[in-house]
């Protein structure tokens, strides 16, 4: 499994994720993978979600956000839906590095479940108390188009 963190997440999470050396599993964060560029001054003021979503979406990275507003903004939202991103969204804003650790540990195995079988794109909500929930504005997409009679 690919586990991309926007910048929004910061690196402690990803960084504590790493550390645990998971089996089979790739850790990566924007300014870690942006590190060269970000260097170079091709991003002044930060990679915007524009930059880092079709990086994800064409890795087949699973996102990992607290940037909900990703799918608020309906031109955010259609980038991530036309570059087949696939993710999960915190929805407080809120969460605690270590609180965020353990809600990605207890769902492991659902995370690799998405990852592996879910059609992308998709986005999910949740809190951490609370079940996640597919966010409807990213709908699925459909393996055959619909016939025109």
């Amino acid at each position: 499994m690919k586990l991309f963190f926007d910048e929004d997440t910061g690196k402690g999470v990803p960084e504590a994720l790493r550390a645990l050396e998971l089996p089979d599993t790739r850790v990566e964060y924007v300014r870690r993978l942006f590190r060269k560029r970000i260097q170079r001054g091709e991003f002044p003021d930060g990679v915007k979600d524009e930059d880092w979503i079709p990086f994800a979406g064409r890795g087949g990275w699973l996102v990992l956000s607290c940037n909900k507003w990703i799918l608020e903004a309906e031109a955010q939202r259609e980038l991530w839906i036309r570059e087949n991103v696939g993710g999960v969204f915190f929805t407080s804003g809120q969460e605690k590095k270590r609180d965020l650790v353990m809600w990605i540990l207890k769902r492991w195995e659902w995370l690799q479940t998405i990852d592996t079988h879910e059609t992308r794109p998709f986005a999910y909500l949740t809190s951490l108390t609370g079940r996640p929930r597919r966010d409807p504005r990213v709908p699925p997409a459909t393996l055959f188009p619909a016939s025109t009679g």
